[in-house]
């Protein structure tokens, strides 16, 4: 768990950070500083960091380890955030269009059927240590809406039926569809690291998007805007 936690810190970090800055490494030596540039723990700055309030601001490098990063506010808060994380996500676009069959139930699912409705897309593979990260908060987000006809949850996974068989018997149920092969769709929607996850309002538009991140009070909070 503590490794999947540092890959988990890793990516979001790397996320924050621009492509020039991303060679170098947080060591035990970092100093991190909020926003008054009073220095805290890499345990608060991270938690701040994936509010999606706080971005990266001033970071120091000596050679390829970080000797400082700082945060400021993010220019607008995620929660009312107008601008997607990619263009092929882009808010009040259409959503592309997908189909499959869910391997718990053998039934079809596709996004033209669920049109009404509230969509949330989840992309990840067994193999993802972050995916697997956010399952515990992601599941106790879909059991909050479990009784609410208008929201749909749908994981669309990289991996064969066959494995995602094995794993679900072995970590249990996920109580909403699992597609299997989504590697295409999940070019299409612009996924470019693991897990991604999307909000498609009533009329199949992109509403919200998150990556690399289990922040289900802002996912809740986008599904609430969509309804």
């Amino acid at each position: 768990m503590i490794r999947i936690r540092t890959y988990l810190w890793a990516a979001l970090l790397l996320a924050a950070l621009p492509a020039a800055a991303q060679r170098a490494k947080v060591t035990k030596a970092t100093v991190f500083k909020d926003v008054d540039g009073r220095v805290i723990s890499k345990d608060e700055f991270r938690a701040k960091l994936r509010t999606g309030q706080f971005a990266v601001y001033d970071y120091q490098a000596q050679g390829r380890a970080f000797t400082s990063i700082s945060l400021r506010k993010a220019d607008t808060p995620d929660a009312v955030r107008t601008q997607a994380l990619s263009p092929a996500r882009t808010f009040g676009t259409a959503a592309p269009a997908f189909s499959g069959v869910d391997v718990r139930t053998g039934q079809p699912v596709a996004l033209a059927a669920l049109r009404g409705k509230v969509v949330v897309v989840n992309f990840w593979f067994i193999r993802c240590p972050y995916c697997i990260e956010e399952m515990p908060n992601f599941k106790k987000l879909t059991a909050a809406y479990r009784d609410n006809p208008d929201v749909v949850f749908v994981s669309l996974a990289r991996d064969k039926p066959e494995a995602l068989h094995k794993f679900l018997a072995a970590r249990g149920d996920f109580g909403f569809a699992v597609l299997p092969e989504m590697s295409d769709v999940a070019r299409q929607f612009g996924v470019l690291g693991y897990p991604t996850t999307a909000v498609i309002d009533r009329q199949g538009r992109f509403a919200y998007d998150q990556e690399y991140t289990d922040n289900t009070a802002r996912l809740s909070e986008a599904i609430g805007r969509a309804l």
